[in-house]
């Protein structure tokens, strides 16, 4: 009975971290929303005024389209990993028999999650010690803002390759058919 209730846990786990990557993958979007209106309204400022030999800049807009565009890159691939859709090679693995194609995946995905440590780990060095004293250039904000988004991607894309790895063991599928990866059975 109690493997039953765990089996129930781990999929409530799993279901509310697809919730919080929905709301994610919304935040994205609407972040996606905001820098296009910022490129708009620089492209506006900048080149109809100087129709009317008026010239005008908004040099904070470059800046702060930048800035989102960093969030939205580490945001995005966290939510990425959590159904396997970032860009892979995925012709030896689905060219492998079942276990060493699985074998090879789980290795590579392990690869993945020390390289997201270590992003974690880079990203946490330049918040401590770089982006408390570093303003940015134009509008004057820390750069801690910025560099958290290494550290929040970092762990996004941590848990979700680990929710992936748990979902294909508590469902019992070949871990290379999930996402976007196709079934080699």
């Amino acid at each position: 009975m109690a493997g039953g209730q765990d089996l129930a846990a781990v999929r409530g786990l799993l279901a509310l971290l697809d919730g919080v990557n929905r709301a994610i993958y919304y935040l994205v979007g609407a972040l996606l929303a905001v820098i296009s209106a910022v490129v708009l309204f620089q492209v506006v400022v900048r080149f109809l005024p100087a129709l009317t030999g008026i010239n005008l800049s908004a040099p904070w807009t470059e800046e702060l389209a930048r800035f989102l565009l960093v969030w939205v890159i580490f945001l995005g691939a966290g939510v990425g990993c959590r159904k396997a859709q970032l860009i892979a090679l995925e012709f030896v693995v689905r060219g492998l028999p079942r276990r060493p194609g699985q074998a090879l995946r789980i290795l590579a995905l392990g690869l993945c999650l020390y390289l997201f440590w270590l992003l974690v780990s880079a990203g946490y060095q330049f918040v401590v010690i770089i982006g408390r004293t570093e303003l940015s250039p134009v509008m004057q904000i820390s750069k801690v803002w910025v560099y958290w988004s290494m550290v929040v991607g970092g762990v996004l894309m941590a848990v979700n390759t680990l929710a992936l790895m748990v979902e294909a063991l508590v469902e019992r599928r070949d871990i290379r058919s999930i996402g976007g990866m196709a079934s080699t059975d």
